[in-house]
């Protein structure tokens, strides 16, 4: 499987020149598909991952873009009450493998610091903050009239008509709660999410089948439906992928060239991103865009400032309102902070008083937007394993370690 994949990289290169490979001289020994996700890996490949795999290019404008001055209030080092200790800023990053943290009020710059292999020019793995971008896509198509959140998938994609989300609204794919039979564990290797990575080419691990459909445009179709899961919030990563289908057909367009089109060059990045393609030709929109640390928060400060750069309104502001502004009185989880969390058109509400949203992506990226505070914080890190390391998992310690920065600079 390993030299068929290498084989296919070769010459998708040759036929396409959108797609890019980066000087491999560099590239760890050892790292190979079955570990580049995994710790120590990933230190190197989340930085580097046009080394690893095939990509397709997200343009920036060349026109403008958003400028991110430093504050009077610009620090690189600070202590900070966390996790029950007082810690220096770079001990957090440290012990949690952080790779680069920016904190914006505003849009000018309180902290930028970059740890490993990052800098201020390279882009990193976004993991599921991709899922992120692709919702605020979805909103702006929609309003542009090119989709109908009412509409069912099947609408928009035939393909997926016997499929588990077939009969779905775009609205209930858009906040996973739509009645595909699709698991993701992700220290369960059997669950659907770990078996699509055998499907796009991720992995050429053990666990993966001997027989598998190769890429999402036969993968997806296969997922069966479960009845009982609509209406109920449930992690869903391949819905995504559903919606970055959805937006294609209706469009006509790649959704690398949409999201430049429409996101990445209005709101002023200043680097190219890019997300990687399957040997099918699918663009992985549920975790495989990559960016700067500076452009992760610059998508934050578009939400912070309802759609809006250079006074454009680039995002409808009703659709990133309602994100704010969502209820869930389903949710399925327990919470005892006194919050009322829920996850709207792939983003997470945290659900305090002050409306924080969440992006999220799997070994320790994260963005927060906290429009009462007139924050942003962006982080990008590299955990060992999807949730921490072979110790702790992370995430609610993550949310921790955000507040408190938030409060410390508001």
């Amino acid at each position: 499987m390993m030299r068929r994949y290498f084989k296919y990289i070769i010459l998708i290169a040759l036929l396409s020149p959108s797609i890019v490979f980066a000087d491999q001289s560099a590239r760890p020994k050892d790292v190979n598909l079955s570990n580049f996700q995994f710790g120590p890996f990933n230190r190197w490949s989340f930085s580097h991952l046009r080394e690893v795999l095939p990509t397709v290019n997200i343009e920036h404008g060349d026109e403008k873009t958003l400028e991110l001055k430093k504050s009077k209030k610009y620090t690189e080092n600070f202590d900070l009450d966390y996790d029950g200790q007082t810690q220096s800023i770079n001990e957090i990053a440290e012990k949690r493998y952080i790779d680069g943290i920016i904190i914006l009020k505003n849009d000018e710059i309180l902290l930028e610091r970059y740890y490993e292999n990052l800098t201020e020019d390279k882009p990193h793995l976004m993991n599921s903050i991709s899922k992120s971008v692709v919702g605020l896509l979805a909103g702006k198509l929609e309003q542009d009239g090119l989709i109908d959140f009412d509409k069912p998938v099947s609408y928009y994609v035939p393909e997926l008509s016997k499929s588990g989300w077939g009969t779905d609204s775009l609205r209930l794919v858009l906040d996973m709660k739509d009645g595909s039979d699709y698991s993701e564990d992700y220290p369960d290797f059997t669950t659907t999410f770990r078996i699509q990575d055998c499907a796009i080419g991720w992995t050429d691990a053990d666990y993966c089948p001997e027989k598998i459909e190769n890429g999402l445009y036969n993968f997806l179709p296969t997922i069966g439906r479960k009845e009982s899961n609509i209406g109920t919030f449930k992690y869903r990563s391949g819905s995504t992928d559903v919606i970055g289908w959805v937006l294609e057909k209706a469009s006509r367009k790649p959704l690398a060239n949409l999201i430049s089109e429409y996101i990445w060059k209005p709101m002023g990045a200043e680097f190219d991103a890019y997300i990687t393609v399957d040997e099918s030709g699918f663009v992985l929109a549920d975790h495989g865009m990559n960016s700067t640390l500076r452009d992760l928060s610059r998508i934050g400060l578009l939400v912070l400032n309802e759609g809006k750069a250079f006074d454009q309104q680039i995002i409808p502001a009703e659709f990133i309102r309602d994100m704010h502004a969502h209820e869930d009185q389903n949710w399925p989880y327990d919470v005892s902070d006194g919050t009322s969390p829920y996850y709207r058109s792939f983003w997470w509400g945290k659900g305090n008083t002050e409306r924080d949203l969440n992006g999220y992506g799997i070994h320790g990226q994260l963005l927060r937007v906290a429009p009462q505070a007139e924050m942003v914080v962006a982080i990008y890190s590299t955990w060992p394993r999807a949730d921490g390391d072979i110790n702790n998992q992370y995430w609610d310690k993550s949310d921790d370690l955000i507040d408190a920065l938030i409060e410390k600079f508001r």
